[in-house]
């Protein structure tokens, strides 16, 4: 990762900060965790309103003020670490409330969903439009990260920023997005990456509709059912179905498939994180060399 200092806003009203943290379900038990947390802004509110704080910073010169500046707060740790190389807790109960990098929101947040203890409760400072995507607005069209993510967390977006809230101004709109763990999943852990091939493979057939995308997996028969039992059209694409109806759908082939079809469906998600890798990666060095420019 670039070093975060180039690529994170920081906000600069205190008061906005502490209203936000506020009205979040953060309260006096709760252990909370501050993501690049920068020049401590936010640690800064966090401490007051909560047990302990870990700030976890990569940058080696902000990770200095920040122990500088908390050296006599009992109540919080400050670790230098990359945000997607941190273990989190997996024995005790945890919330965040961050100002990630926008840039990195997408892997923050595959890296957030896939602890193997989830957070109780998030909240993100996010670009809106990426935001959006993960919400399944404007349309309530579900796409793979949203199918992806809702099944963990239920998601809401609960602050709108104005761009002249930061410093640096930034070129995207902001918002705070709201990541809250269901009580209890809507796919088994054991079934997760099942689940992930199995919607990955319906979005990747470039069929005109669903029905033709999974003509291999299900009978026409069994597929009429479904479309039926399920309420969505012989037509319908993959982002027409709701987030239930796709766990509905899901369910089926899990418990009615048979092996030799299930394999047609194996390695789908890892196929299709191998090509995003190669595109972030020619993005990532084409973006680094435009930052040497200027």
């Amino acid at each position: 990762m670039r070093q975060i200092k180039y690529s994170q806003n920081f906000v600069k009203d205190q008061k906005l900060l502490e209203s936000l943290i506020k009205d979040s379900s953060i309260s006096s038990g709760d252990i909370v965790f501050d993501l690049g947390a920068g020049h401590g802004e936010i640690t800064e509110i966090l401490r007051k309103y909560c047990k302990n704080v870990f700030a976890i910073e990569k940058d080696k010169k902000l990770y200095s003020e920040l122990q500088d500046r908390f050296e006599l707060a009992s109540n919080v740790k400050v670790v230098n670490q990359d945000i997607l190389k941190y273990n989190f807790p997996t024995d005790k109960n945890y919330k965040i409330f961050s100002n990630i990098p926008f840039n990195h929101m997408a892997d923050i947040i595959r890296k957030l969903s896939e602890q193997k203890r989830l957070a109780d409760d998030i909240y993100l400072f996010a670009q809106k439009q990426a935001t959006l995507n993960y919400l399944g607005l404007p349309k309530v069209k579900e796409g793979l990260k949203s199918l992806f993510i809702k099944t963990k967390f239920e998601l809401s977006l609960v602050h709108r920023f104005k761009r002249n809230d930061f410093k640096p101004s930034p070129r995207v709109e902001v918002v705070l997005l709201r990541m809250k763990r269901h009580e209890s999943p809507l796919i088994d852990s054991e079934d997760e990456l099942e689940w992930k091939n199995f919607v990955v493979y319906g979005f990747s057939q470039f069929k005109p509709t669903l029905k033709v995308s999974f003509r291999s997996i299900f009978t026409d028969k069994q597929f009429r059912r479904l479309s039926k039992d399920l309420k969505f059209g012989l037509k319908s694409n993959p982002t027409d179905l709701s987030l239930d109806q796709w766990v509905s759908l899901y369910n089926f082939f899990r418990d009615n498939i048979d092996a030799q079809k299930k394999e047609l469906i194996r390695d789908s998600y890892k196929s299709l994180t191998k090509q995003q890798n190669r595109l972030d990666k020619v993005h990532r060095t084409r973006t680094d060399k435009e930052w040497r420019k200027k």
